[in-house]
């Protein structure tokens, strides 16, 4: 590709002298030329290589090349000779190289320095070229004829490249790829790593990376690179045609890409933390707060909350009734032992099974991404449940850095409503303990018994056995009290108001990173305080990424 037309009409003007130096010969066949042969690929000496040695056997009446004409060769270049000899029959044909000094051939090479001819009169031998430009003879006899082949190696206009890349980093290398920029230096070349040049090899670590055609007589810009992640570049001074040219070419890694990065993060307070898990746990009794409200028992607090559930025409007669009938009495006594927590023992019992969940490697799942100069932590999961639910704000703006050895150092901050947190938890074991209950509120109201509320306040009423008052009945009674547990576990819910929990967080990890230097894959720790009620507790666990869907 380097050897233009120009060129072209230089090489076959600068080789005619030289061809015709080379095609004298005797008219009878034999050669002018005398010794200082190079010896062939077989080693023949040059006195008598590719001589007849005054074989006994039959005579040729002639031999000639195939073309005759002067071979034309680059550097290197491997060509199949071919002789014919005449009368054709079977004749050993004995091959040599020429040249006017010793080192005429320089290292051109033969395959062998003999060769049967075959049923057509034809033998053939291969020749490789030296790598210099240079001119010679082959010289082919047999049946006491000889010949000459005269051959012109010719300036290339380039050379081959051998490219060692340098690179003692920590990332992982499947493959490098070297280029080379002609008449430029690497302080020309924009980006890394630098583009890509025309001339592209490519081979796996310890691979031979050799660029061909490489022009010579100009300074070189050689780059290697890794993919789009580790990259070089060194500046080669003009070259010559030959053999054995090397360059050394130190890599280095590219600065982690945080804008292309896109990480799907899992962590979770794994590690035992006990005063983590027992401020987590102070927050229930701020739930039992709610539900009991100024009441002074469970019961009174059911019986207050049934009143308000009550139509407003109904709630006076509900009142006069619960006071004459004395029902906070009757019902304590129909729960038993068990009366004064009959809502909060089980809200609580739920509420710390819930908060098992928490202890998991997994409980915090969402994405991290560039957000301008900074960066987004979008939360999508809290321990398999959706942020909101459990009153977490999704969207928290995060801090990020990555250092030279690919640790990435990120921090950011969780915020929730501690009251949500907990009754959310508290779903899922409710209606394993109650699996016939569609809600927790179902749940509460199973565990409860507001039929046995209403069985309870009929037997009680201002009709025993018939009414509570007006035309209440023990269904009228149990509706009441399974909607007025609703309403106590909303208010359970609300209990922390505007109050959040803050947990403030930093992690590290070793990233791993892909073409383009992005992040795709990230094992580390985590360590956080968490802050609630005027308080602080640590926690911490392990936290691990993958690349994030678009």
């Amino acid at each position: 590709m380097f050897l233009q037309s120009s060129q072209k009409w230089r090489v076959a003007h600068s080789v005619a002298p030289l061809a015709l130096l080379l095609l004298f010969a005797c008219n009878d066949g034999t050669a002018r030329l005398g010794a200082g042969g190079v010896p062939s690929g077989a080693g023949a000496p040059a006195s008598d290589a590719g001589g007849d040695g005054g074989d006994s056997g039959p005579k040729a009446s002639g031999i000639n090349f195939t073309p005759a004409s002067t071979l034309i060769l680059h550097a290197k270049e491997v060509h199949e000779l071919v002789v014919t000899v005449e009368p054709r029959g079977s004749f050993l044909v004995r091959f040599a190289l020429l040249g006017g000094s010793d080192s005429a051939a320089g290292d051109a090479v033969l395959d062998a320095s003999e060769a049967q001819t075959d049923s057509d009169g034809t033998a053939r031998v291969m020749l490789t070229a030296p790598s210099a430009p240079t001119g010679f003879s082959v010289r082919a006899s047999a049946g006491g004829k000889q010949t000459l082949l005269g051959v012109s190696v010719v300036k290339l206009g380039y050379t081959a490249l051998e490219v060692l890349p340098a690179y003692n980093g920590p990332r992982a290398v499947s493959e490098w790829t070297t280029t080379v920029w002609a008449g430029m230096t690497c302080a020309e070349l924009v980006g890394n790593p630098p583009p890509d040049g025309k001339l592209l090899v490519s081979a796996a670590p310890g691979g031979p990376l050799k660029l061909e055609q490489v022009p010579i007589g100009v300074d070189l810009a050689v780059t290697v690179r890794a993919g789009h992640y580790i990259g070089g570049c060194a500046n080669q001074t003009a070259l010559s045609e030959g053999e054995g040219n090397q360059i050394l070419v130190n890599a280095s890694d590219r600065p982690v890409n945080l804008a292309e990065t896109a990480l799907a993060v899992t962590f979770g307070p794994s590690d035992s933390r006990p005063a983590f898990d027992r401020l987590l746990k102070d927050g229930e009794s701020l739930v039992e707060g709610a539900l009991v409200g100024e009441a002074t028992s469970d019961v009174s607090a059911l019986l207050d909350e049934m009143t308000l559930t009550t139509r407003a025409a109904d709630q006076a007669a509900f009142a006069a009734a619960r006071a004459k009938q004395d029902w906070d009495s009757a019902l304590a006594a129909a729960f038993g032992k068990g009366a004064a927590r009959r809502l909060r023992d089980p809200a609580t019992r739920w509420m710390t099974a819930g908060l098992a969940r928490l202890d998991a490697p997994d409980t915090f799942l969402g994405q991290l991404r560039a957000d301008g100069d900074a960066a987004r932590f979008e939360l999508r999961g809290v321990a398999g449940l959706t942020p909101d639910s459990v009153g977490f704000s999704s969207s928290l703006p995060a801090s990020w850095s990555a250092d030279s050895s690919d640790t990435l150092l990120m921090g950011t901050e969780l915020t929730w409503t501690p009251s949500r947190l907990l009754t959310a938890l508290a779903d899922a074991p409710a209606l394993l303990e109650f699996p016939e209950a569609a809600s927790i509120e179902a749940a509460l109201a199973e565990s409860v018994d507001c039929t046995l509320v209403g069985q309870s306040l009929v037997a009680h009423g201002d009709s025993p056995g018939t009414y509570l008052y007006a035309r209440c009945d023990a269904d009228c009674a149990a509706r009441s009290c399974t909607s007025a547990l609703a309403n106590l576990w909303q208010k359970a819910r609300d209990a922390s108001g505007s109050d959040l929990a803050k947990l403030s967080i930093t992690a590290s990890g070793a990233a791993e990173v892909g073409d383009a230097a992005e992040i795709t894959a990230l094992r580390g720790a985590w360590l956080g305080e968490l802050t609630s009620s005027g308080q602080t507790a640590l926690a911490s666990g392990a936290l691990s990424a993958t690349s994030a869907d678009p």
